[in-house]
């Protein structure tokens, strides 16, 4: 019999079999569609180390998160853990540092690990706001999973695609992307219900975006009924925020405000900061809409500061702005320079979005005094958005 290789990796091959029996699983089960028993029998036994693909496979099919399976200890040596430590990154929301991790892991990859590292490192970028470098890595990632003839990841690499159209506002191409790879799960191709169901939210976030709140409600539907499969609270607060937004749309801001604080409570508790900060910012936005703009101010406050204590200038940007929209329904004067300072700040960060919605609060304000320099400021708004 082979020698163990390390104790880590008996570590993990340990951890899954306590897994795999916990689940009621055998190992030809855990291995299908896409390994062998023989090869699950050697991982449990430490006689070989999980390829990052493994690992994502033996995680979703237990439930589990690939993170999981290390137990929470510090990542040996090995590129395969390091990608374990940039997607437990990524799921924190620590793009940035997740591209860290990401450049500096180029040798030691098999090129199924290559393949999943520019999947990550593309995500990472995507996560941190500069999709413009993560087309071209996404592409690099296409053009070797088609090499590699690997269909599991042509789908996942498309959903890291339809999430850069999502941050640029291709709203159509993201969803015509997320309908293919959810077609994708229901026929099999990836047998992962933990992705199936955030591909499902993500489809609902673009049919919302497009103004077409039943069909998201719907699909929101389906996402609940698989989210009882496996465990994910933060991207369940993401579902119910994304719930909230559609209901706004419909109208139905007392639903809206009821799905807002169940998101709320999940980041909350989840200890996770800038989410908390982002879901009271969707709150303040709830609360104007039902004539309670004190409460409105209030909460902003409290978001502005958690936006701080996180380090989360993006996220404090977009607050700054929603400071200045509430502020203009009643004074419009103090408003303008509250705005003006937002757009300053936002320009600083870089925050497209930020900067875009101050120079319509901006151009609004303007117009009962001066046309011209409101039309100034509307197209100087309309060319930023397109640019982004």
């Amino acid at each position: 019999m082979a020698a163990v290789r390390s104790p880590m990796v008996a570590d993990v091959g340990a951890r899954i079999r306590s897994l795999r029996t916990a689940k009621g699983l055998t190992q030809a089960q855990l291995a299908e569609p896409n390994y062998t028993k023989a090869y699950i029998s050697m991982l449990e036994s430490g006689r070989t180390r999980a390829s990052m693909k493994a690992l994502e496979h033996i995680a979703a099919t237990l439930g589990v998160k690939p993170a999981d399976l290390l137990g929470g200890q510090a990542a040996p040596a090995a590129p395969q853990y390091a990608l374990v430590e940039a997607r437990r990154l990524m799921e924190q929301g620590r793009g940035p540092d997740a591209i860290v991790v990401l450049e500096q892991l180029e040798d030691g990859l098999t090129p199924r690990d290559q393949l999943v590292r520019l999947r990550y490192l593309g995500g990472a970028y995507n996560m941190a706001g500069q999709p413009k470098q993560a087309f071209p890595v996404v592409e690099r990632a296409q053009r070797m999973a088609d090499l590699l003839g690997d269909d599991e990841e042509k789908v996942r690499v498309k959903s890291v695609l339809a999430a850069c159209y999502m941050r640029t506002y291709a709203y159509e191409d993201s969803v015509r992307l997320n309908r293919e790879v959810v077609q994708a799960c229901d026929e099999g191709v990836v047998n992962d219900p933990g992705f199936h169901f955030r591909r499902l939210v993500d489809l609902a976030l673009g049919l919302s975006n497009l103004r077409q709140p039943k069909q998201a409600l719907a699909v929101y539907e389906r996402a609940m009924e698989i989210s009882a499969q496996f465990e994910d609270r933060a991207y369940l607060a993401s579902m119910y925020q994304g719930i909230a937004k559609t209901y706004h749309d419909t109208g139905d801001v007392e639903a809206a405000i009821n799905y807002n604080q169940k998101s709320l409570q999940l980041f909350e508790e989840l200890g996770l900061l800038d989410q908390v900060a982002c879901a009271l910012d969707s709150a303040a936005g709830l609360y104007v809409e039902y004539g309670n703009i004190t409460r409105a101010r209030e909460t902003l406050a409290r978001a502005a500061r958690l936006a701080e204590e996180a380090k989360r200038d993006g996220t404090l940007a977009s607050i700054k702005a929603s400071q200045a929209e509430v502020l203009a329904k009643n004074d419009p004067d103090a408003a303008m320079e509250e705005a003006q300072n937002a757009l300053k700040f936002a320009r600083k960060v870089d925050q497209v979005d930020a900067q875009v919605r101050m120079l319509v609060l901006i151009g609004e304000i303007r117009m009962k005094t001066n046309g011209a320099a409101a039309r100034r400021s509307f197209q100087e708004a309309r060319q930023l958005a397109e640019e982004r």
